[in-house]
């Protein structure tokens, strides 16, 4: 049950194992997003799949490393070139899930788009039926939640949201006539959060900043969000302001309204289900481990799928073993990266983040 790139994965290893996998996607085709990074860390998985050279073909963007502002006044680089895998990719987030569906049919996924997931029952024979929009009801040996943060398999299934913050970002893609050349993605910290920048591949700038909704103005939220408040708090900013600015960028649409939170569910796998992706885990956009987390949860979630339905059972703690490990980890460079920013102690934003025991929902 999703689409995006956990379910899209995960139907292809399946469909690559001999699993007759069926796909129930709500949207009738992948929607706009800001924009993704690719770090260089995903590679490995990306060749694997057999989609690194489509990043090519597809025309996504090299992305050389990261600039940021944080800790200091004076901004700092990574590159990329320091590493040992190589560029990350700016990409199309369209075009890349329209390309990842299109490797999971191709390799005999049964695709269904437009169809809403609305109900999935548990037969006494230990198979599901399932119910979606605009479609007769079917039965499943095994069922996989990979709806994002909503989780509305798991969560029926009785998992509970564990969130450790309030993150949410206000989000809009910017177009100019000169648009930047520089792909560095570009990170700046304030007082009340922090922006992102990032050239997609179009020319169009994706722009958004981030903090906790409890302390974001109302102007800025709900369908009457105000871009002209956005517009002020940004030219507030040193670097983000020189690169939006410099180029002459302007809105190309409105604002959206982007959930960012870190957060988890209490139990991501059962008798007959697992949870994959934002369903099973979500990110801090601050660690770009979004995209490519969803798309290992999917790999080993396609993997353990496929055993678990041959007999073995300890497919299951061991899918259950890579997420926690991978999850703790995160959170553990979370903390540190979050603590290197000590310039407004006194700032909610901060200070909520800087609290070791800081977390809206104890596990």
């Amino acid at each position: 049950m999703g689409g995006g790139p956990a379910g899209a994965v995960a139907a292809l290893v399946l469909a690559r194992r001999g699993v007759h996998a069926v796909v129930l996607e709500s949207h009738a085709a992948p929607e706009i997003k800001p924009g993704e990074c690719l770090p260089p860390s995903l590679s490995p998985l990306l060749r694997t799949l057999g989609l690194e050279e489509a990043l090519r073909v597809d025309g996504h963007l090299r992305s050389y490393g990261n600039r940021f502002v944080w800790g200091a006044p004076e901004p700092g680089e990574r590159p990329f070139l320091a590493g040992t895998r190589g560029d990350g990719w700016h990409i199309d987030r369209r075009l890349f899930e329209e390309r990842l569906a299109a490797s999971a049919r191709a390799a005999g996924a049964d695709w269904r788009s437009g169809h809403r997931f609305v109900r999935c029952v548990a037969g006494t024979d230990r198979r599901w039926r399932l119910e979606a929009e605009g479609m007769e009801s079917f039965e499943a040996d095994f069922v996989a939640d990979a709806t994002g943060r909503p989780a509305r398999l798991a969560r029926r299934l009785g998992a509970r949201r564990i969130r450790y913050d309030r993150l949410v970002g206000v989000a809009a893609l910017l177009t100019s006539a000169t648009p930047a050349a520089d792909t560095f993605t570009l990170v700046e910290a304030v007082p009340e959060g922090w922006w992102y920048t990032a050239v997609l591949a179009d020319g169009r700038l994706a722009a958004a900043f981030f903090s906790d909704g409890d302390l974001l103005p109302r102007s800025l939220l709900g369908a009457g969000s105000d871009p002209a408040l956005w517009w002020r708090m940004l030219e507030r900013t040193e670097e983000t302001r020189a690169r939006v600015l410099g180029h002459g960028y302007r809105s190309l649409g409105g604002l959206r309204i982007l959930p960012a939170e870190s957060s988890r569910l209490d139990t991501i796998a059962g008798d007959g289900w697992l949870a994959l992706g934002d369903a099973a885990a979500a990110y801090d956009p601050l660690s770009s481990h979004g995209i490519g987390s969803a798309m290992g949860s999917g790999f080993y979630g396609g993997h353990a799928i496929t055993d678990l339905l041959a007999g073995r059972d300890e497919a299951r703690l061991a899918y259950l073993d890579v997420m926690q490990k991978a999850y703790g980890a995160y959170l553990d460079l979370q903390r540190r990266c979050y603590a290197q920013e000590d310039r407004w102690p006194d700032a909610p934003f901060w200070r909520r983040r800087h609290d070791p025991a800081y977390c809206l929902d104890r596990p």
